[in-house]
């Protein structure tokens, strides 16, 4: 995926999360963050990780063992600043699963996730694969990767317009 459509699941997960602007936005941004983060995976390319090693692209990191992890130091973190632990726990968890999951479903190339490790090293495809596949780094700004942007600003598009459409103020 082109992180189009990760970005739209962490705004909309911030969203759904409070209703306090204030809080909203910090909350959009740091599940932005956790819906992005499997993808650092992609910086092992430099250090001559392969793409299919447990820690290659799509490997460990898009792990639903991993997610739960995540969740694990969002509670912590949550805890420590005077936040709902669980809640938090909760959505961190859910966004980071939701990225594993998504790119599943993404058509066109390169390996499914590794959503089982540590328990197995095997990469997974969902049985509907809709999503095309980005390319990987500066190639995101080929014709095929604003094809890719523009597909998932359609495939995302209620979740872009559940983040970002005004509420209704509440009536006195």
């Amino acid at each position: 995926m082109a992180s189009i459509g990760h970005l739209a699941v962490g705004l909309a997960a911030g969203r759904a999360y409070s209703s306090d602007p204030k809080t909203m936005k910090k909350a959009m941004l740091a599940f932005s963050l956790v819906s992005f983060w499997p993808d650092f995976d992609a910086v092992g390319f430099l250090f001559g990780v392969d793409y299919a090693d447990q820690l290659g692209h799509r490997g460990a990191t898009h792990s639903l063992v991993v997610a739960l992890v995540v969740g694990l130091g969002a509670y912590v973190i949550a805890e420590r600043k005077g936040l709902p632990a669980r809640r938090t726990a909760l959505f961190a968890t859910l966004v980071a699963m939701s990225h594993g999951l998504l790119d599943t479903m993404t058509f066109g190339g390169g390996l499914g996730c590794a959503l089982l490790w540590p328990l197995s090293d095997h990469r997974f495809w969902a049985p509907l694969r809709f999503i095309p596949v980005s390319p990987i780094g500066a190639h995101i700004f080929s014709a095929r990767g604003l094809y890719v942007m523009a597909m998932e600003l359609v495939i995302f598009a209620p979740f872009w317009i559940y983040a970002t459409f005004p509420r209704k103020k509440p009536t006195s």
